[in-house]
């Protein structure tokens, strides 16, 4: 099978009031809240230091990435945001006028499908967000394993369930293993390329009824940012908590994710300063 790896990262993109969950309830305040200095310079460190890493290490680099942002976005955060993705070739920016999320997400899905793969792997992340090194190479190989499901019903999903919170704390940054399931990081949606869905028009937390998964627990495959600045909770109730020698996190971190803990903290350290 020929299987194109496809992902969407919304930056801090401004859609119409249904978008998000905790922003403004206008649309001038749903733009001021998204574009604050202090939010954006937060959301920057984790696109760097966190999102960043894994996606320009993957192990198999034939890929594409859509970071997908307002034609809006403010200086100097764009500039600073472009300059970083630049040397990634599989990053692709793409800027949209305010608009529905769903449709504006379709498109810009549909639009960079490849008509000749016989199926498209699509995952998303967010802009805190990180995946392993080797989840374009394991969505790509699984497909194998998926194949009877793509052959009956036309879609299927992966998700890879053990990983990794980041949780930013006054006093630090801090670390929780866990398996869980249908989270959006490290979960890829198959799709014929001309299938007129995308993997935005299914919610994550009940794919389990809309199409056949797959579920494997066996590696450790994505880190959930989790700070002042989600606009969904991280909870941890639904979840089972690994027993892990917190000693042995910053090299597992390093190598699954290529994220450098200490440059990480300090970066977290420097930003509460300045804020402060």
């Amino acid at each position: 099978m020929r299987v194109q790896v496809l992902g969407l990262c919304r930056f801090s993109y401004l859609t119409n009031l249904n978008g998000f969950q905790t922003v403004g309830r206008t649309m001038q305040e749903h733009r001021a809240a998204l574009y604050d200095p202090v939010r954006l310079a937060e959301r920057m460190m984790w696109f760097e230091h966190v999102t960043l890493p894994g996606i320009k290490t993957q192990g198999d680099s034939d890929f594409k990435l859509i970071l997908l942002l307002g034609e809006d976005f403010p200086e100097p955060f764009r500039s600073r945001l472009l300059d970083l993705v630049q040397p990634v070739a599989q990053i692709v920016p793409v800027f949209r006028a305010v608009g529905d999320l769903k449709s504006t997400c379709n498109e810009v899905m549909q639009a960079a499908r490849d008509p000749k793969a016989d199926w498209v792997a699509e995952f998303r992340m967010d802009d805190d967000d990180a995946v392993a090194i080797d989840f374009v190479g394991q969505c790509r190989g699984k497909a194998r394993w998926l194949r009877p499901m793509l052959t009956a019903q036309n879609r299927a999903a992966l998700d890879f369930q053990r990983g990794m919170v980041a949780r930013t704390e006054p006093d630090g940054v801090s670390y929780i293993p866990l398996v869980t399931t249908y989270w959006v990081p490290a979960m890829a949606l198959y799709f014929k390329p001309d299938d007129p869905s995308s993997l935005l028009d299914y919610p994550h937390n009940k794919l389990w009824w809309r199409m056949p998964t797959l579920t494997l627990s066996d590696r450790f495959m994505f880190v959930r940012g989790a700070h002042g600045s989600n606009d969904s909770t991280v909870g941890l109730k639904k979840s089972v908590l690994l027993p892990t020698d917190p000693a042995g996190v910053p090299a597992l971190l390093r190598d699954r994710f290529g994220i450098d803990t200490a440059a990480f903290a300090q970066a977290w350290a420097e930003l509460r300063t300045t804020a402060a």
